[in-house]
């Protein structure tokens, strides 16, 4: 609970991003959604940090080509910004913030488990970073 707060502190100070969640619900489906997981009865499979200027359906369309770097996407992806490049400079952006979010959360008390997740997570976004050139 203590890193939620932090994790919370640390994204009121940027007001460029903000942490949208991938829960699992009890039954299997998973969906995005703005505030925790536990205020939807579900579990939190992903947190993926996203500009906080878009749309949520946008930000969970980012969220999830983030999430799946190899381009396959369970939802259409080709309204997130109209701009490619503008779309590219907002990716990097969410793609440091994301990196920054994991390294605050891995610095605070977390189970091996949870610290295996976070470096997971932190990879994977370092190479989407790679893979789109920021």
């Amino acid at each position: 609970m203590k890193w939620l707060a932090f994790t919370i502190a640390l994204f009121c100070l940027s007001a460029h991003s903000e942490s949208i969640y991938l829960c699992k619900a009890y039954s299997g489906g998973t969906f995005w959604v703005s505030t925790h997981c536990n205020q939807h009865s579900a579990l939190i499979d992903s947190i993926v940090s996203v500009p906080g200027n878009l749309p949520f359906q946008q930000q969970a369309n980012l969220a999830e080509q983030q999430r799946r770097p190899n381009g396959a996407t369970t939802t259409v992806t080709t309204t997130v910004v109209t701009n490619e490049v503008a779309s590219k400079q907002d990716e990097c952006k969410a793609l440091n913030a994301q990196v920054a979010h994991f390294d605050a959360m891995a610095r605070q008390p977390q189970s091996g488990q949870m610290q295996d997740w976070l470096r997971g997570e932190k990879r994977k976004a370092r190479d989407r970073q790679f893979e789109i050139k920021c």
